[in-house]
């Protein structure tokens, strides 16, 4: 049935650069608690832990805040919710720069997370994925590529503004710029034509890509996402503090999470390529096997060329993880629920992401380096690739059970026909 509904349209690849565009900046938000670690350290004397719950608390309002925009887009579309993300985050982002107590830092962020990225984040995705059949995976992994390039190119320029005039500066003007922007790029969103010409069939049909009960299958790429992102958020929130307390300088410092997501381009287009010919679960246990190998081996090392090395790897690895998991939520549900279906993934991806970026800071601030910590993220992904191997079992073993049942009963069809005479 998703074959028949969804026909691609050229207008869906300017769908597609707004969303890449707007999803850019809108990741670039999440980056700047990682540059924000050591000037909040220095001027208020704040520990780690404390730092990273400013991303904890962002994770922890986008993962409430994504099931309700994801519903909602479902019922009225993206374009209003987007524009309404968009003023939230700019927002946001300017009242930092007034802050001086971290209770207040903590409810802007959540604020940010539940009431601007989520309303950006999911919205943007599921209008992407109904735009969009058999090349969807190309068309998910280009949005989602423009995230990674939010997140590698932001740790630099808000060091550079930082480096400028202050935090407080950055945070102003980056919220003021965010403004203008994605105001402006949000106007250009159109309704797909699937939903344009929805029938009765589209809003009752549980048809997927999958052939599987949604209703389980869902719950279950859910749940890896919690792990998954416990490993993920480790080094995207608690790279450049490793770095510098090796002695880096704080611009290499956020050269190398810049490394690490300008990586994260290539792996998002790529892995979005891959989906489209061999499957988003097959594509997610790839991706995600990269990030877990690699991602204790930022403690391990101490040149920079060996840094950059491991960071280059694992971008690539994790990047393709948020890909292919959107893509498998966009497969195993069926159209009318597409926006929930990917907002329910993300939010418990980001109920990970919170866990990830508080746990590093407290495993750091109680042992006194990262070793504990990337371990634990370590850990996580192994959790991660047993749940998706044991999915992609019971996926394998409901399809050779249908095959069965259908021969058969063509046999049987065969027996009982009447014989030529």
């Amino acid at each position: 049935m998703d074959s028949n509904l969804v026909e691609e349209q050229p207008y869906g690849w300017v769908v597609v650069a707004v969303a890449t565009l707007c999803l850019a900046f809108g990741f670039g938000v999440n980056v700047t608690v990682a540059v924000l670690v050591k000037p909040f350290e220095q001027e208020f004397g704040w520990t780690r832990a404390q730092i990273a719950m400013g991303y904890t608390a962002l994770s922890i309002g986008a993962a409430i805040g994504g099931i309700f925009w994801g519903s909602l887009s479902d019922r009225i579309g993206a374009k209003r919710i987007a524009l309404f993300g968009a003023l939230v985050l700019s927002i946001g982002i300017m009242s930092l720069s007034q802050q001086t107590e971290l209770w207040v830092i903590y409810a802007i962020y959540f604020a940010i997370g539940g009431l601007g990225f989520a309303s950006l984040f999911t919205p943007l995705l599921a209008l992407v994925g109904l735009w969009f059949d058999r090349r969807k995976g190309l068309a998910i992994g280009i949005v989602t590529a423009g995230a990674a390039a939010g997140q590698g190119v932001a740790p630099v320029v808000i060091q550079s503004m930082i480096s400028t005039g202050g935090w407080r500066f950055a945070m102003l003007y980056l919220g003021v710029g965010y403004l203008a922007i994605l105001m402006s790029l949000l106007m250009l969103l159109k309704r797909p034509p699937v939903l344009e010409s929805a029938t009765v069939e589209l809003s009752q049909s549980d048809e997927n890509l999958w052939g599987l009960p949604h209703r389980l299958t869902i719950p279950w790429l859910a749940f890896a996402g919690v792990f998954c992102c416990i490993c993920m958020a480790v080094p995207i929130v608690h790279l450049v503090p490793l770095a510098i307390d090796l002695g880096l300088t704080p611009g290499t410092a956020a050269g190398l999470l810049s490394t690490l997501m300008v990586s994260g381009v290539c792996g998002r287009l790529f892995f979005g390529l891959l989906a489209d010919r061999t499957g988003g679960l097959f594509t997610y246990f790839a991706a995600s096997l990269i990030q877990t190998s690699t991602v204790f081996w930022f403690t391990q090392t101490e040149s920079l060329f060996a840094l950059y090395a491991v960071s280059v790897v694992f971008g690539f690895g994790f990047a393709g993880v948020m890909t292919s998991l959107l893509i498998c939520a966009r497969e195993a549900a069926p159209l009318r629920i597409t926006g929930f279906a990917i907002a329910v993934v993300s939010t418990t991806g980001w109920v990970g992401m919170g866990i990830g970026s508080y746990q590093g800071g407290y495993f750091f601030d109680v042992t006194g380096d990262y070793t504990f910590s990337y371990g634990t993220a370590a850990i996580a992904g192994l959790i991660n690739l047993l749940i998706v191997a044991a999915l992609a079992w019971f996926r394998h073993t409901e399809a050779q059970r249908a095959r069965g049942q259908n021969l058969s009963r063509i046999a049987r069809a065969t027996s009982s026909a009447p014989s030529p005479t």
